[in-house]
């Protein structure tokens, strides 16, 4: 099916006679597959090159190919029920034309709108379930309307579906439905990703002046005079415009009452999209229009769209007051973006009925509870846009003509990668309100390449969809078979990841965490270790249970690990090797364990368990570890330990037994003479605390000594735990760590040290983890701290960060501060492949804001550790330790120090 690209001034894909044989600018012929993919070599920037005057051409002899197609299928975005992310799902049918003005649509790209997560969260505008959403798109006629039109097949179009009743008209998939009179043609000049951020905006700015407040756009100049939409829709059969917008349409503005050139409309939350359509409106048909926004931030490109004045959002009883102050208190017409509450200060800002006049104003997302004297309420009338075809022609060639005569300023656009599939990730942004006064575009269909490093490109936004696309970036980012692992503390429990008053963005639901684990298997972690508590300590009020939360988290995920951790004591070793070999059969062998050795009193205490001493708590450790390794590798098994027994038990199934893996890795930690020996003896990994340089070589030197003399040479691994805290300078991340510090929740890190310290201190060499630590010196800041930010942040930048991270070590258990991963994105990297060169095999990170730093890290970190290790680096332990060695050197006590 050979095409080629039309002359005119529309974007357009033509059918070529010719077979190809005659290329436009030597183009190769774009093709429609079966499978109903893409049109895989229409690209951006070819449409863009080569669009200068383009055309829609004449149909004559041009046959409707895609109906020749073997069942053409499609993906689609469905959403199961409120609440629940957006599911892609492929294989579905491409839906069928109805009336003979129906036309098919190949979707280019999508544009997003807040209604489409805001329904999804809380179950409006969803007919039935499963369902499609999706309100803006551009793309490609594959069929034409039947009946004449303008729209022909191979137009690039784009439009709204402002239909939401109708599932085959939603844009959250690769075929759209909608009608010759919904849609404009993509003129030259105007790339498609643009053009898929115009058509709610333009299309809800118009009817809300137009409809609404029956302003004339005929007014504007001749180049590109507008219709008079509020004579038109009297003209039509009211039979076609639906019960519940007929009074909107026709009685609430008397003409006596409609907006005329010198009216001040005022636009509270004119940021958005739509409200930057209708500025630009209001101002060509004469009004005169005052802007409320954040005016610091997008105060000039209010000022480029025409803004008579701009009022600051900050302070809204002083915005009230200008407004008036300004208008004379006479202003008459306000559209309102933003919601009930802004809507009823803009409605206090109306000053109601003047000269039998009534004011006017238009939530474009609710309304006030309680009226106002003189103040008619309005409801944008969005259906007779799909409703009357007279309305939603005259509109949508208006708008070409608008654009055509470049007289429409563009949205600004921000573009999402990941097709349909980045979606979900892409409303995530509009949730959190990151992305403002631009139109978050998705291309559909592209694909991510290699980015010339070695290192696949990853995924711009987070994907919470289980596609292969996004797996196959793991793999392809974690192929190197020497590489440094990643792992994440998981916060199941509440409270985030520091014993800190401080506000985090984290949280210890499974609905959350769900979408932390999909989110770190996106960006390359490899495991996640859960918390276990019994009970409620240094502020952790709730927590889940480990084993089984792991299990929830396993069955969300695809390639990430899980490490379960489980105490000896309150847990059986029969109980969680059984319980461990069915989730490592039914997750593909995901499953880990880590071994608690105890260290919380109470938790034993208060369900009736013997509180052991140190030593005695680490020598039952063992037998558990023993115990599941016996049971899970021997057909029957036997032991006769001190506080294990075992006679002829079998246990099936067993877990998998994998390449390099007999068992579940089996992880513990601890900082004693004890840990240490169990590690050798036992243990497949060794956890450590945040230490110095000298510590880590220590530790590591001492458990591998250890371990040679066990005969398990070359068999334990090392993982060190670390607190995370990158920003775009060094200072800013510093400004962090204090606050974090400074805002130590003092009776929590009370409750923990003299809980921690029973476990270190009773170890017979006393230094046991957090043994010495006193709250004095760990969390509150010293005096040498109490210096005035401006004047610290200049001071050396490695001693700055040394002493940060060794105050205040109690407010992020184990010692996460100490591992120094504080700074810029270059400056953790070159740490963490300091860490490497010492033989650590998994950093395992926690963060302040779970919701953002995890993708954050895996963008600015993650990724530039595997292009840096592809070079080699992190191998040469004397290299990586004069590179950035001093940070973590014992600082040498002077006198008077």
């Amino acid at each position: 099916m050979p095409h080629i690209l039309s002359e005119g001034p529309f974007l357009a894909l033509r059918h070529d006679d010719s077979c190809g044989r005659s290329q436009t600018n030597g183009l190769s012929s774009p093709k429609l597959n079966g499978s109903g993919k893409p049109l895989e070599s229409i690209k951006e920037s070819t449409i863009n090159d080569i669009a200068g005057n383009l055309t829609n051409g004449d149909q004559k002899g041009i046959s409707d190919e895609f109906l020749r197609l073997s069942k053409p299928q499609q993906d689609v975005l469905l959403l199961h029920g409120p609440g629940k992310r957006y599911s892609l799902e492929r294989s579905q049918d491409i839906p069928d034309l109805h009336d003979d003005r129906e036309i098919l649509v190949q979707s280019l790209a999508i544009g997003l709108n807040p209604v489409d997560w805001k329904g999804a969260d809380y179950g409006f505008a969803l007919p039935s379930l499963p369902w499609i959403n999706g309100r803006d798109f551009a793309g490609i006629v594959v069929r034409a309307p039947r009946a004449p039109s303008r729209i022909k097949i191979g137009d690039i179009v784009c439009g709204p579906s402002t239909d939401y009743r109708d599932v085959r008209k939603a844009a959250y998939q690769e075929y759209i439905v909608t009608t010759d009179y919904n849609v404009a043609r993509v003129t030259a000049g105007i790339t498609v990703k643009a053009a898929a951020a115009i058509g709610v905006a333009f299309v809800a700015a118009a009817i809300t002046l137009g409809v609404s407040f029956g302003l004339d756009f005929g007014r504007i100049d001749e180049q590109s005079g507008g219709p008079d939409l509020y004579e038109l829709i009297r003209a039509v059969d009211k039979k076609l415009v639906a019960d519940d917008v007929k009074a909107e349409c026709f009685d609430n503005v008397p003409q006596t009452e409609r907006a005329k050139p010198g009216d001040w409309l005022a636009i509270w939350g004119a940021s958005s999209t739509t409200a930057m359509m209708a500025l630009q409106l209001a101002k060509r048909a004469g009004l005169r229009v005052i802007c409320v926004a954040d005016v610091a931030k997008y105060g000039e490109r209010l000022v480029e769209l025409g803004a008579d004045v701009m009022v600051d959002r900050v302070d809204t009883e002083r915005a009230i007051k200008v407004i008036r102050g300004v208008t004379g208190n006479r202003l008459r017409f306000a559209f309102d973006t933003v919601g009930k509450e802004s809507a009823t200060q803009l409605q206090a800002a109306l000053a109601g009925e003047i000269n039998g006049q009534q004011s006017h104003l238009l939530g474009l997302s609710g309304l006030p509870s309680t009226g106002k004297q003189g103040v008619v309420a309005h409801a944008v009338p969005i259906k007779v846009f799909h409703d009357v075809p007279i309305i939603g022609e005259t509109i949508m060639t208006w708008l070409e003509e608008l654009m055509l005569n470049n007289t429409l300023s563009m949205p600004q656009i921000e573009i999402a990668q990941g097709g349909l599939a980045g979606i979900n990730n892409a409303l995530d942004q509009l949730r959190s309100g990151t992305v403002s006064g631009k139109r978050i575009v998705v291309p559909v269909g592209e694909s991510h390449e290699s980015n010339g490093s070695g290192v696949p490109a990853q995924p711009s936004l987070r994907d919470l969809d289980d596609t292969d696309e996004h797996l196959r970036y793991h793999d392809q980012l974690n192929s190197q078979p020497d590489r440094l692992k990643f792992a994440y503390w998981v916060p199941n429990v509440s409270g985030g990841l520091v014993i800190s008053k401080i506000p985090q963005n984290t949280d210890w639901t499974y609905k959350a965490n769900k979408r932390y684990g999909r989110v770190a298997e996106r960006v390359g972690f490899e495991y996640a270790l859960t918390q276990i508590r019994f009970m409620a300590g240094y502020g952790a009020e709730n927590q889940h249970e480990s084993v089984s939360f792991s299990q929830a988290i396993l069955h969300a995920t695809r390639r990430l690990k899980v490490i379960a951790a489980v105490l000896p004591g309150p847990w059986n070793p029969t109980v969680a090797a059984k319980q461990l070999a069915s989730i490592d059969n039914y997750s593909d062998g995901r499953i880990c364990v880590n071994v608690v050795f105890g260290w919380f009193k109470a938790e034993f205490t208060s369900i009736g368990q013997w509180w052991l001493d140190h030593a005695e708590r680490y020598r039952r450790g063992r037998e558990f570890i023993q115990c599941l390794k016996g049971i899970w590798t021997q057909e029957s098994f036997n032991f006769h330990g001190d506080f294990y027994q075992y006679h002829n038990y079998p246990l099936k199934p067993k877990p998998l037994s994998l390449p390099g893996r007999p068992w579940p890795e089996i992880f513990q930690g601890g900082n004693s003479l004890d840990a240490r020996e169990n590690a050798a003896h036992v243990s497949d990994y060794y956890f450590m605390n945040g230490n110095t340089l000298e510590g880590f070589q220590s530790q590591i030197a001492d458990v591998k000594e250890r371990a040679v003399k066990a005969g398990r040479e070359g068999e334990v691994h090392f993982a060190v735990n670390a607190f995370v805290i990158v920003r775009d300078t060094e200072e800013e991340a510093i400004e962090t760590l204090q606050e974090i510090q400074g805002k130590a929740d003092k009776d929590a890190v009370n409750a923990f040290r003299d809980q921690v310290q029973n476990a270190g201190a009773s170890s017979k060499e006393k230094s046991g983890m957090w043994a010495n630590s006193k709250f004095e010196d760990l969390v509150q800041v010293s005096d040498t701290f109490k210096t005035p930010t401006a004047l610290i942040l200049p001071l050396c930048r490695h001693w700055l960060v040394e002493d940060y991270a060794n105050i205040g070590s109690l407010s992020q258990y184990n010692d996460g501060f100490k591992t120094k991963l504080i700074g810029t994105a270059d400056q953790v990297v070159e740490r963490i492949l300091m860490l490497k060169s010492l033989g650590i095999s998994i950093l395992l990170c926690a963060f302040l804001h779970y919701d953002s730093e995890i993708e954050a890290f895996g963008q600015k970190v993650l990724n530039r550790v595997r292009e840096l290790e592809k070079q080699g680096r992190g191998k040469d332990q004397v290299m990586e330790i004069r590179r950035t060695g001093d940070v973590y050197r014992e600082k040498k006590q002077t006198n008077g120090a």
